[in-house]
């Protein structure tokens, strides 16, 4: 709610799965792939709104940033740090980074990253 005031950009923020504890390396790199997503789109897209979805599954957790500004073209080379950041940390804890967008057309960033089953204990 702050951050859509303070950037006038309606953000809704979804949970899907069972939320539960994961390592804080992965915690961490979600976090931060979020808050420079969020910086991407208040400096760039233009957009009206954005839209986070944290998806909880059996053995990873996603997360999702979908907004509806101006996009860009993919395939020209990145011309800042945040995404190329983002992409190592994710992949570095063997996840996967996708970035989709065309000009015109909104961005949506998808970071998923394994998660580990907890220890069954006898």
């Amino acid at each position: 709610e702050r951050w859509s005031v303070l950037n006038g950009i309606t953000a809704q923020v979804t949970t899907t799965g069972t939320a539960r504890p994961v390592d804080s390396e992965v915690e961490f790199a979600l976090l931060r792939a979020a808050q420079e997503a969020l910086a991407n789109v208040a400096r760039h897209a233009h957009a009206t709104r954005v839209r986070l979805t944290v998806s909880y599954m059996e053995n990873e957790v996603a997360l999702d940033v979908r907004d509806d500004g101006v996009g860009f073209d993919p395939s020209q080379p990145e011309q800042g740090f945040g995404l190329v950041a983002m992409r190592q940390r994710i992949t570095a804890l063997s996840g996967t980074l996708q970035v989709e967008s065309e000009p015109g057309g909104g961005t949506a960033i998808s970071a998923c990253v394994p998660i580990l089953p907890a220890l069954v204990r006898s």
